[in-house]
């Protein structure tokens, strides 16, 4: 019983390490800014049922940011697509052909696949260098995590001479 409970113990832990490495390896929602400090200040629907949002942020470190974020229908996450300092933006508009980002000065316009296309290059605004991606220590941490949870269930795999012993004798 003792030794079920702690190949229970090390399985678990060993899945742990690796749920975690991946978490650190996966890439957020935004490459600019944070997400714990944005406000959703409007969103709206394209007609493949991808919904838009338009998030406001602030933090003592940076000043008041703006993102725009690209959330399809399904198992995709929601990506940051355009991020923005000034001039602000306040609203999102959507409709057959795409969406448009109300902002201070002229609106952006996107196409629905422009908008998807954008989910792999976000744009941002010149000299924007808030955390771009994970750093290498962060996929280095994750890379070692992932590499620590495998090779743990590796050993903890069950093996033929660990069967049962056959207590028949002729």
């Amino acid at each position: 019983m003792r030794q079920m409970f702690l190949l229970a113990t090390w399985t678990l832990i060993g899945v742990t390490l690796i749920a975690f490495g991946m978490f650190l390896v996966v890439p957020g929602r935004n490459l600019h800014g944070d997400p714990a400090a944005e406000l959703e200040i409007a969103s709206c629907v394209l007609p493949d049922d991808t919904r838009m949002r338009l998030y406001q942020g602030e933090s003592a470190a940076i000043a008041t940011w703006y993102s725009v974020t690209h959330d399809p229908w399904g198992p995709q996450r929601e990506r940051q697509i355009v991020y923005r300092r000034s001039p602000g933006l306040f609203d999102l508009v959507c409709d057959s052909s795409g969406v448009a980002i109300r902002s201070d000065v002229a609106p952006i316009t996107l196409t629905a696949e422009q908008a998807r296309q954008l989910r792999e290059r976000p744009v941002a605004e010149p000299g924007a260098s808030e955390a771009p991606g994970p750093g290498a220590a962060r996929w280095a941490l994750g890379g070692v995590l992932v590499i620590a949870g495998v090779v743990l269930l590796w050993f903890l795999r069950p093996r033929a001479e660990d069967g049962p012993e056959d207590a028949s004798v002729d």
